[in-house]
């Protein structure tokens, strides 16, 4: 289960990664784009947190689980905005959308039989991951609203990345 654990979310962080340097730098995003990511970001963190910081119990297993399934939905929305992506951002993107519900699923079933509290060094390790997407949320936050700027980048059309999404 540790193995495993640590393979999703090591995993999961580099395909975001990837997604984020190889793909969206070379098109921008908009800031609907941007919102979207946020806020989806921000329910995938507080499902996790529901399992790291509280006890199982039969409410917060329900709150956990309703969580999870409009973290999922919300993920899944964004495909309907996309015209133009490349075949590649496409095909990270549904490893990422796979990456996110293995990992629902993966620490509920932790949470559920306990593990975390036998097994002090992954809940270490999951905080670590709680801590890196909450920095992976400001740094796009603060990168695409205060730093970005598309006339750096060569390969970027910026007019062209704005019909990438239906406003």
């Amino acid at each position: 289960m540790a193995f495993f654990l640590l393979f999703i979310v090591i995993l999961h962080g580099i395909l975001f990664r990837v997604d984020e340097y190889m793909f969206h730098r070379k098109r921008g995003l908009q800031k609907r784009e941007l919102t979207n990511s946020l806020i989806d970001g921000l329910i995938f963190l507080i499902t996790l947190a529901v399992a790291m910081f509280s006890k199982h119990s039969y409410w917060s297993d329900k709150i956990y689980i309703a969580l999870s399934i409009v973290s999922c939905l919300s993920i899944v929305k964004n495909e309907f905005f996309y015209e133009n992506l490349e075949k590649g951002e496409r095909f990270v993107h549904a490893l990422l959308y796979v990456f996110h519900t293995t990992i629902l699923y993966a620490f509920y079933i932790s949470w559920r039989i306990n593990y975390f509290d036998s097994h002090y060094y992954i809940w270490l390790t999951q905080l670590l991951y709680m801590i890196l997407g909450f920095q992976a949320l400001a740094y796009s936050l603060i990168y695409w609203n205060y730093i970005y700027d598309p006339r750096k980048y060569e390969s970027h059309d910026y007019e062209d990345s704005l019909k990438t999404t239906k406003d």
